[in-house]
C-alpha cells in the first residue's frame, strides 16, 4: 500500500493537473453565477472548502486509472 502512494506522489502530471482543478473549480463557479447561470448551490465560502476536496478526489481518481493505461484490457474471448 505505501509503495502505490508513493508511486502516485511520484506522478507530477496527475498532481499538476489536481492543482489545476483546484484552482479552476471555484474560478469557474464565481464566473458562472457573475453571469447568472449559477444554479445557487454553493456560497462562496463553501466553493472554497469544496476545490482542494474536487482536486484531491479528481487526483485520486485519475491517478488510479493512470497506474494501467499500459495494460491490455480486451477481453479473452474476443
Amino acid at each position: 500500500m505505501k509503495d502505490a502512494v508513493r508511486e502516485l506522489l511520484k506522478d507530477r502530471r496527475s498532481l499538476r493537473e489536481a492543482a489545476i482543478v483546484a484552482v479552476l473549480f471555484p474560478l469557474v463557479t464565481f464566473g458562472m453565477n457573475l453571469f447568472g447561470w449559477g444554479n445557487g448551490m454553493f456560497s462562496w465560502w463553501q466553493t472554497l472548502l469544496v476545490a482542494p476536496i474536487m482536486g484531491f478526489v479528481y487526483w485520486l481518481f485519475v491517478s488510479g486509472f493512470r497506474r494501467f493505461v499500459n495494460e491490455d484490457l480486451t477481453p479473452s474471448w474476443i
